[in-house]
């Protein structure tokens, strides 16, 4: 099992990852279906989610942690509204805290059943 440090790691890791990837260009393809931009949204912030409560969630409560990365992915879409190659979208943010709340009510339940 990956120590608390490591978690620490790949989490800032990830979140640089996220960071780069929602400020560079995007290269245009096919999607493979409609709303794949939106399930990609959800998984990569509810990844990035599990991720930190595992890094700190024995400091800070959960909904501290969800609020603050909700947070951050909406400067993400403000930030890329300040790019002339990318643009927010409203219904990005709702896929992001998608993927949040659902890891956390998860997190949230099996922490109330111990």
């Amino acid at each position: 099992m990956p120590t608390v440090t490591q978690y620490q790691i790949v989490f800032w890791l990830c979140l640089l990852g996220t960071v780069f990837l929602s400020l560079t260009p995007s290269i245009p393809g096919e999607q493979l279906f409609e709303l794949q931009d939106k399930v990609g949204h959800t998984t990569i912030y509810a990844v990035l989610f599990f991720i930190c409560a595992r890094a700190y969630g024995h400091h800070y409560p959960l909904l501290l942690l969800a609020a603050v990365l909700a947070a951050f992915g909406a400067g993400m879409e403000a930030a890329q509204s300040m790019t002339a190659y990318r643009q927010a979208e409203v219904w990005d943010m709702v896929a992001n805290t998608s993927g949040i709340v659902a890891v956390w009510a998860v997190m949230a339940w099996r922490r109330r059943r111990r």
